[in-house]
């Protein structure tokens, strides 16, 4: 009886939660991403699943009914026993504001795959978050690659690491 009425509670809290309009004001935004990846070209074998995790911190600034959110962040993906990329990147995401917020992002940064193979990164995609209040929590999938070089001294190899990356995401809007 305790357990099904602490149930009840929970589920009715996050309902309620979840009809607040959301304010989506300007101010700091903190995600975290789950991901999942599935290489497309590179060392490795093509599809190749790997599994990591991500962060961002951005501020989001409101233009009438789209808001705008530069942000930096870094990941950490294990593709397979060789390719482990971990990105540092800096981009925007350009999103509608409301409770449903669908958006677009763009990154460009640095990544290390291995400890001699590293090169700029980028990754292009679209995600889709509910807010409640501050809380928001989304989808997200995109491209992503890595145009990495092997330094061999006066030899350098050039190989291209790329997959497709699937997601959840939290976050907090201040």
């Amino acid at each position: 009886m305790r357990r099904n009425l602490f149930l009840i509670s929970v589920i009715a809290g996050f309902g309620v939660v979840g009809f607040i309009p959301s304010t989506a004001r300007a101010g700091l935004s903190l995600n975290a991403d789950m991901n999942v990846g599935v290489v497309t070209s590179g060392g490795g074998p093509v599809g190749d699943v790997g599994s990591g995790i991500g962060g961002r911190i951005g501020y989001r600034a409101n233009l009438g009914p789209f808001a705008i959110t530069p942000e930096l962040g870094g990941s950490y993906l294990r593709l397979n026993a060789v390719e482990t990329p971990m990105r540092g990147v800096a981009g925007a995401r350009l999103s509608l504001r409301g409770v449903v917020q669908p958006s677009i992002f763009a990154h460009y940064g640095i990544a290390i795959v291995q400890r001699d193979v590293r090169g700029p990164t980028y990754d292009l995609g679209g995600a889709v978050d509910f807010s409640a209040s501050i809380v928001r929590v989304g989808v997200h999938a995109g491209y992503v690659a890595v145009q990495s070089t092997f330094d061999r001294g006066v030899v350098s190899v050039y190989t291209p690491l790329e997959w497709v990356e699937l997601g959840l995401h939290a976050g907090l809007g201040f």
